[in-house]
Protein backbone atom coordinates (compact mmCIF):
# COMPACT_ATOMS: atom_id res chain seq x y z
CA UNK A 1 0.00 0.00 0.00
CA UNK A 2 3.10 2.20 0.39
CA UNK A 3 1.27 4.80 2.34
CA UNK A 4 3.77 7.36 3.33
CA UNK A 5 6.36 7.88 0.60
CA UNK A 6 4.52 8.66 -2.62
CA UNK A 7 4.34 12.12 -4.20
CA UNK A 8 0.64 11.88 -4.97
CA UNK A 9 -0.19 12.68 -1.30
CA UNK A 10 -0.42 16.35 -2.42
CA UNK A 11 -2.97 15.70 -5.18
CA UNK A 12 -6.30 14.48 -3.80
CA UNK A 13 -8.58 15.38 -6.70
CA UNK A 14 -11.81 13.88 -5.44
CA UNK A 15 -13.82 16.80 -4.04
CA UNK A 16 -16.38 15.33 -1.65
CA UNK A 17 -19.32 17.28 -0.28
CA UNK A 18 -19.41 16.47 3.43
CA UNK A 19 -22.91 16.95 4.85
CA UNK A 20 -22.89 15.98 8.51
CA UNK A 21 -25.65 14.47 10.62
CA UNK A 22 -23.78 14.62 13.90
CA UNK A 23 -24.56 12.98 17.21
CA UNK A 24 -22.12 13.34 20.09
CA UNK A 25 -22.13 11.08 23.11
CA UNK A 26 -19.98 9.55 25.81
CA UNK A 27 -17.32 6.91 25.23
CA UNK A 28 -19.43 4.26 27.00
CA UNK A 29 -22.08 4.33 24.25
CA UNK A 30 -19.67 3.83 21.38
CA UNK A 31 -19.70 0.04 21.11
CA UNK A 32 -23.45 -0.06 20.73
CA UNK A 33 -23.59 2.37 17.82
CA UNK A 34 -23.97 1.24 14.25
CA UNK A 35 -21.45 2.03 11.50
CA UNK A 36 -20.36 4.51 10.27
CA UNK A 37 -19.02 5.98 13.48
CA UNK A 38 -15.85 7.58 14.78
CA UNK A 39 -14.45 8.73 18.13
CA UNK A 40 -12.17 11.75 18.59
CA UNK A 41 -10.42 13.01 21.73
CA UNK A 42 -8.22 15.89 22.84
CA UNK A 43 -4.79 14.28 23.37
CA UNK A 44 -4.02 14.29 27.08
CA UNK A 45 -7.30 16.06 27.80
CA UNK A 46 -9.72 15.29 30.59
CA UNK A 47 -12.91 15.87 28.62
CA UNK A 48 -15.40 13.27 27.44
CA UNK A 49 -14.47 11.68 24.10
CA UNK A 50 -16.60 12.89 21.21
CA UNK A 51 -18.45 10.19 19.34
CA UNK A 52 -20.00 10.87 15.95
CA UNK A 53 -22.26 8.39 14.21
CA UNK A 54 -25.14 8.15 11.78
CA UNK A 55 -22.93 9.15 8.88
CA UNK A 56 -23.23 7.98 5.30
CA UNK A 57 -19.66 6.64 5.13
CA UNK A 58 -16.42 6.28 7.06
CA UNK A 59 -14.82 9.44 5.71
CA UNK A 60 -17.75 11.59 6.79
CA UNK A 61 -17.76 9.99 10.23
CA UNK A 62 -14.02 10.63 10.72
CA UNK A 63 -14.12 14.24 9.53
CA UNK A 64 -17.28 15.01 11.51
CA UNK A 65 -15.79 13.56 14.71
CA UNK A 66 -12.65 15.66 14.40
CA UNK A 67 -14.59 18.84 13.59
CA UNK A 68 -17.03 18.33 16.46
CA UNK A 69 -14.20 17.61 18.90
CA UNK A 70 -12.11 20.58 17.76
CA UNK A 71 -15.12 22.90 18.03
CA UNK A 72 -15.57 21.89 21.67
CA UNK A 73 -11.99 21.97 22.95
CA UNK A 74 -10.83 24.85 25.10
CA UNK A 75 -8.29 27.43 24.00
CA UNK A 76 -4.72 26.19 24.26
CA UNK A 77 -5.59 22.50 24.07
CA UNK A 78 -3.94 20.50 21.28
CA UNK A 79 -5.83 19.55 18.12
CA UNK A 80 -8.11 16.54 18.46
CA UNK A 81 -7.19 13.12 17.10
CA UNK A 82 -9.22 10.08 16.12
CA UNK A 83 -9.05 7.09 18.45
CA UNK A 84 -11.60 4.78 16.81
CA UNK A 85 -13.25 4.27 13.44
CA UNK A 86 -16.19 1.87 13.58
CA UNK A 87 -14.79 -1.06 15.59
CA UNK A 88 -11.14 -0.33 14.77
CA UNK A 89 -8.72 1.10 17.34
CA UNK A 90 -6.56 3.95 16.01
CA UNK A 91 -3.12 4.17 17.56
CA UNK A 92 -2.62 7.55 19.23
CA UNK A 93 0.31 9.83 18.52
CA UNK A 94 1.45 9.38 22.13
CA UNK A 95 1.41 5.59 21.74
CA UNK A 96 3.45 5.81 18.56
CA UNK A 97 6.01 8.21 20.05
CA UNK A 98 6.34 6.09 23.20
CA UNK A 99 7.79 3.25 21.13
CA UNK A 100 11.04 5.21 20.67
CA UNK A 101 13.81 4.53 23.22
CA UNK A 102 14.07 7.01 26.07
CA UNK A 103 17.84 7.33 25.69
CA UNK A 104 19.70 8.80 22.71
CA UNK A 105 18.95 6.91 19.49
CA UNK A 106 19.50 7.44 15.75
CA UNK A 107 17.30 9.72 13.68
CA UNK A 108 16.48 9.74 9.99
CA UNK A 109 18.83 12.68 9.70
CA UNK A 110 22.36 12.72 8.25
CA UNK A 111 24.96 15.48 7.97
CA UNK A 112 27.36 15.75 5.01
CA UNK A 113 30.01 18.40 4.44
CA UNK A 114 32.21 19.15 1.43
CA UNK A 115 34.34 22.28 1.37
CA UNK A 116 32.12 25.20 2.40
CA UNK A 117 28.87 23.38 1.65
CA UNK A 118 26.74 21.31 4.01
CA UNK A 119 23.73 19.06 3.52
CA UNK A 120 21.37 17.90 6.24
CA UNK A 121 19.62 14.92 4.67
CA UNK A 122 16.32 14.23 6.42
CA UNK A 123 14.02 11.26 5.94
CA UNK A 124 10.45 12.44 5.67
CA UNK A 125 7.10 10.88 6.45
CA UNK A 126 4.76 12.49 3.95
CA UNK A 127 1.50 12.13 5.87
CA UNK A 128 1.15 12.54 9.65
CA UNK A 129 -1.22 13.97 12.27
CA UNK A 130 -0.78 16.87 14.71
CA UNK A 131 -0.29 14.62 17.74
CA UNK A 132 3.00 13.38 16.23
CA UNK A 133 4.58 16.81 16.70
CA UNK A 134 6.95 18.23 17.78
CA UNK A 135 9.58 16.36 15.81
CA UNK A 136 12.89 15.48 17.51
CA UNK A 137 14.80 18.73 18.14
CA UNK A 138 17.73 18.09 15.74
CA UNK A 139 15.34 18.27 12.76
CA UNK A 140 14.33 21.82 13.64
CA UNK A 141 17.93 22.79 14.48
CA UNK A 142 19.17 21.52 11.12
CA UNK A 143 16.38 23.34 9.30
CA UNK A 144 17.15 26.60 11.11
CA UNK A 145 20.79 26.51 9.99
CA UNK A 146 19.86 26.02 6.32
CA UNK A 147 19.59 28.71 3.66
CA UNK A 148 17.98 26.28 1.20
CA UNK A 149 15.11 23.82 1.55
CA UNK A 150 15.03 20.92 -0.94
CA UNK A 151 11.99 18.67 -1.48
CA UNK A 152 11.33 15.84 -3.92
CA UNK A 153 8.92 17.91 -6.02
CA UNK A 154 7.66 21.43 -5.42
CA UNK A 155 4.00 21.05 -6.40
CA UNK A 156 3.35 24.52 -4.96
CA UNK A 157 5.12 26.01 -7.98
CA UNK A 158 2.07 25.19 -10.10
CA UNK A 159 -1.29 26.89 -10.08
CA UNK A 160 -3.85 24.45 -8.55
CA UNK A 161 -5.85 24.34 -11.79
CA UNK A 162 -2.70 23.59 -13.78
CA UNK A 163 -1.67 20.97 -11.23
CA UNK A 164 -5.03 19.25 -11.47
CA UNK A 165 -4.99 19.31 -15.27
CA UNK A 166 -1.46 17.87 -15.42
CA UNK A 167 -2.28 15.13 -12.95
CA UNK A 168 -5.45 14.17 -14.82
CA UNK A 169 -3.50 14.01 -18.08
CA UNK A 170 -1.40 11.21 -16.57
CA UNK A 171 -4.16 9.63 -14.45
CA UNK A 172 -6.85 9.29 -17.13
CA UNK A 173 -7.34 6.17 -19.20
CA UNK A 174 -6.56 6.62 -22.93
CA UNK A 175 -8.99 6.71 -25.84
CA UNK A 176 -12.15 7.10 -23.80
CA UNK A 177 -11.65 3.81 -21.95
CA UNK A 178 -13.40 3.23 -18.64
CA UNK A 179 -12.09 1.41 -15.60
CA UNK A 180 -14.97 -1.09 -15.71
CA UNK A 181 -13.64 -2.30 -19.06
CA UNK A 182 -10.00 -2.76 -17.97
CA UNK A 183 -10.52 -4.54 -14.63
CA UNK A 184 -11.68 -8.13 -14.15
CA UNK A 185 -15.21 -8.24 -12.73
CA UNK A 186 -14.29 -9.56 -9.23
CA UNK A 187 -11.67 -6.82 -8.76
CA UNK A 188 -14.08 -4.18 -10.05
CA UNK A 189 -16.66 -5.29 -7.47
CA UNK A 190 -14.06 -4.98 -4.70
CA UNK A 191 -13.09 -1.52 -5.95
CA UNK A 192 -16.71 -0.34 -5.93
CA UNK A 193 -17.17 -1.62 -2.36
CA UNK A 194 -14.02 0.17 -1.19
CA UNK A 195 -14.91 3.47 -2.86
CA UNK A 196 -18.42 3.35 -1.40
CA UNK A 197 -16.84 3.12 2.03
CA UNK A 198 -15.64 6.70 1.51
CA UNK A 199 -18.68 8.05 -0.31
CA UNK A 200 -17.22 7.81 -3.82
CA UNK A 201 -19.27 6.33 -6.65
CA UNK A 202 -17.71 4.51 -9.58
CA UNK A 203 -19.17 7.03 -12.03
CA UNK A 204 -17.09 9.77 -10.38
CA UNK A 205 -13.84 7.95 -11.24
CA UNK A 206 -14.93 5.94 -14.27
CA UNK A 207 -12.21 7.22 -16.64
CA UNK A 208 -9.27 7.06 -14.23
CA UNK A 209 -6.45 4.51 -14.29
CA UNK A 210 -6.27 1.72 -11.69
CA UNK A 211 -2.94 3.12 -10.42
CA UNK A 212 -4.55 6.47 -9.65
CA UNK A 213 -7.52 4.80 -7.96
CA UNK A 214 -5.11 2.77 -5.85
CA UNK A 215 -3.47 5.98 -4.66
CA UNK A 216 -6.83 7.58 -3.93
CA UNK A 217 -7.89 4.62 -1.80
CA UNK A 218 -4.67 4.92 0.21
CA UNK A 219 -5.31 8.62 0.79
CA UNK A 220 -8.97 8.17 1.65
CA UNK A 221 -8.17 5.35 4.06
CA UNK A 222 -5.43 7.30 5.82
CA UNK A 223 -7.59 10.43 6.00
CA UNK A 224 -10.31 8.34 7.62
CA UNK A 225 -7.73 7.29 10.23
CA UNK A 226 -6.79 10.91 10.96
CA UNK A 227 -3.59 11.22 8.88
CA UNK A 228 -3.32 14.22 6.56
CA UNK A 229 -0.80 15.44 3.99
CA UNK A 230 -0.97 18.96 5.43
CA UNK A 231 0.70 17.57 8.56
CA UNK A 232 3.44 15.71 6.67
CA UNK A 233 7.05 16.69 7.29
CA UNK A 234 7.39 18.56 3.97
CA UNK A 235 4.37 20.74 4.62
CA UNK A 236 5.55 21.35 8.18
CA UNK A 237 8.78 22.91 6.89
CA UNK A 238 7.34 24.51 3.77
CA UNK A 239 5.11 26.60 6.04
CA UNK A 240 8.31 27.86 7.70
CA UNK A 241 10.20 28.50 4.46
CA UNK A 242 10.69 32.24 5.06
CA UNK A 243 13.32 33.70 2.75
CA UNK A 244 15.09 30.38 2.10
CA UNK A 245 15.59 29.14 -1.44
CA UNK A 246 13.32 26.25 -2.43
CA UNK A 247 14.69 23.58 -4.78
CA UNK A 248 13.37 20.23 -6.01
CA UNK A 249 15.17 16.97 -6.71
CA UNK A 250 12.81 15.69 -9.40
CA UNK A 251 10.14 16.93 -11.77
CA UNK A 252 6.42 16.42 -11.32
CA UNK A 253 6.18 14.95 -14.82
CA UNK A 254 8.76 12.30 -14.00
CA UNK A 255 6.97 11.28 -10.81
CA UNK A 256 3.53 11.21 -12.43
CA UNK A 257 4.85 9.15 -15.34
CA UNK A 258 6.41 6.64 -12.94
CA UNK A 259 3.23 6.33 -10.91
CA UNK A 260 0.58 6.28 -13.61
CA UNK A 261 2.20 5.14 -16.89
CA UNK A 262 2.94 1.60 -15.75
CA UNK A 263 1.65 -1.39 -17.78
CA UNK A 264 -2.00 -2.19 -17.10
CA UNK A 265 -1.11 -5.60 -15.66
CA UNK A 266 1.06 -3.94 -13.00
CA UNK A 267 -1.57 -1.32 -12.24
CA UNK A 268 -4.18 -4.03 -11.77
CA UNK A 269 -1.89 -6.02 -9.46
CA UNK A 270 -1.07 -2.96 -7.35
CA UNK A 271 -4.75 -2.12 -6.98
CA UNK A 272 -5.49 -5.69 -5.91
CA UNK A 273 -2.63 -5.61 -3.37
CA UNK A 274 -3.92 -2.31 -1.98
CA UNK A 275 -7.44 -3.66 -1.53
CA UNK A 276 -5.99 -6.75 0.19
CA UNK A 277 -4.09 -4.57 2.66
CA UNK A 278 -6.67 -1.83 3.18
CA UNK A 279 -8.45 -3.32 6.23
CA UNK A 280 -5.24 -3.92 8.19
CA UNK A 281 -3.21 -0.86 7.23
CA UNK A 282 -3.58 1.04 10.52
CA UNK A 283 -1.13 -1.02 12.62
CA UNK A 284 1.34 -1.12 9.71
CA UNK A 285 1.35 2.68 9.36
CA UNK A 286 1.60 3.16 13.12
CA UNK A 287 4.43 0.62 13.25
CA UNK A 288 6.34 2.30 10.45
CA UNK A 289 6.04 5.75 12.01
CA UNK A 290 7.08 4.31 15.38
CA UNK A 291 10.15 2.79 13.71
CA UNK A 292 10.88 6.20 12.14
CA UNK A 293 10.85 7.90 15.55
CA UNK A 294 13.06 5.09 16.89
CA UNK A 295 15.57 5.21 14.03
CA UNK A 296 15.07 1.46 13.61
CA UNK A 297 15.97 0.77 9.97
CA UNK A 298 15.19 -2.96 10.04
CA UNK A 299 11.71 -2.47 11.50
CA UNK A 300 11.01 0.50 9.24
CA UNK A 301 11.79 -1.50 6.09
CA UNK A 302 9.84 -4.51 7.40
CA UNK A 303 6.75 -2.30 7.82
CA UNK A 304 7.40 -0.50 4.53
CA UNK A 305 7.69 -3.73 2.56
CA UNK A 306 4.60 -5.16 4.26
CA UNK A 307 2.64 -2.22 2.82
CA UNK A 308 4.16 -2.57 -0.63
CA UNK A 309 2.54 -5.87 -1.60
CA UNK A 310 3.71 -9.47 -1.76
CA UNK A 311 3.49 -10.09 -5.50
CA UNK A 312 6.58 -10.21 -7.70
CA UNK A 313 5.20 -7.32 -9.79
CA UNK A 314 4.76 -5.21 -6.66
CA UNK A 315 8.29 -5.95 -5.49
CA UNK A 316 9.73 -4.94 -8.85
CA UNK A 317 7.73 -1.72 -8.84
CA UNK A 318 8.98 -0.86 -5.34
CA UNK A 319 12.55 -1.33 -6.54
CA UNK A 320 11.83 1.01 -9.45
CA UNK A 321 10.16 3.51 -7.13
CA UNK A 322 13.15 3.53 -4.79
CA UNK A 323 16.43 2.28 -6.26
CA UNK A 324 16.19 3.88 -9.69
CA UNK A 325 15.12 7.24 -8.30
CA UNK A 326 17.75 7.09 -5.56
CA UNK A 327 20.54 7.31 -8.13
CA UNK A 328 19.13 10.49 -9.67
CA UNK A 329 18.49 12.10 -6.30
CA UNK A 330 21.97 11.22 -5.02
CA UNK A 331 23.45 12.83 -8.14
CA UNK A 332 21.54 16.04 -7.48
CA UNK A 333 22.53 16.12 -3.80
CA UNK A 334 26.18 15.59 -4.78
CA UNK A 335 25.93 18.67 -6.98
CA UNK A 336 24.85 20.74 -3.97
CA UNK A 337 27.88 19.58 -2.02
CA UNK A 338 30.31 20.36 -4.84
CA UNK A 339 28.74 23.68 -5.91
CA UNK A 340 31.30 26.47 -6.12
CA UNK A 341 30.12 29.28 -3.84
CA UNK A 342 32.01 32.10 -2.17
CA UNK A 343 30.52 31.60 1.27
CA UNK A 344 29.10 28.08 1.09
CA UNK A 345 25.49 26.97 1.38
CA UNK A 346 23.62 24.78 3.83
CA UNK A 347 20.85 22.60 2.41
CA UNK A 348 18.04 20.90 4.33
CA UNK A 349 16.99 18.07 2.00
CA UNK A 350 13.74 16.19 2.61
CA UNK A 351 13.08 12.86 0.87
CA UNK A 352 10.93 9.90 1.83
CA UNK A 353 12.70 8.01 4.61
CA UNK A 354 12.77 4.73 2.66
CA UNK A 355 15.04 6.39 0.07
CA UNK A 356 17.84 6.89 2.59
CA UNK A 357 18.58 3.45 3.97
CA UNK A 358 19.97 0.18 2.62
CA UNK A 359 22.84 -0.62 0.27
CA UNK A 360 21.15 1.22 -2.61
CA UNK A 361 19.85 4.08 -0.47
CA UNK A 362 20.90 7.67 -1.04
CA UNK A 363 23.23 7.74 1.97
CA UNK A 364 25.12 4.64 0.78
CA UNK A 365 25.31 6.01 -2.78
CA UNK A 366 26.79 9.29 -1.52
CA UNK A 367 29.24 7.42 0.70
CA UNK A 368 30.45 5.45 -2.33
CA UNK A 369 31.01 8.73 -4.17
CA UNK A 370 33.41 9.77 -1.39
CA UNK A 371 31.14 12.00 0.70
CA UNK A 372 31.38 11.15 4.37
CA UNK A 373 28.06 11.15 6.19
CA UNK A 374 27.35 11.33 9.89
CA UNK A 375 24.07 10.00 11.19
CA UNK A 376 22.65 12.26 13.87
CA UNK A 377 20.78 11.16 16.97
CA UNK A 378 18.32 12.66 19.44
CA UNK A 379 21.21 14.04 21.49
CA UNK A 380 23.04 15.73 18.59
CA UNK A 381 23.67 19.45 19.00
CA UNK A 382 23.55 21.50 15.79
CA UNK A 383 24.79 25.08 15.72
Amino acid sequence: MTAVHRPWRQVLLLVLLLLFRTSAGADTSYEGLADSKAMAVVPGGQGTPVTVHGQANDLQAAVAALRTCDAGRTAGEPACELRALNDEHITSGAEIRSRAPADAHPLYLWHLRHGRNQVYLAGSVHILKPSLYPLPAPFDSAFETADTLVVEVNVGALDPVELQAKTLSYASLPNGQQVRSVLPEPLLARLVKSLNRYGVGLNQVATLKPAFLMNQIVLLRLTSLGYQGEHGVEQHYLRRLGDRRLLELETLDAQLALLFNQPMGLQTQLLEDTLDQEPGIEPLVAGMIGAWFSGDDALFMEMFEAQSGDSELARRFTEQLLDERNRGMAERIASYLTADTDTGSTYFVLVGAAHLIGDEGIVALLDRRGFTSERLNTGSVIR
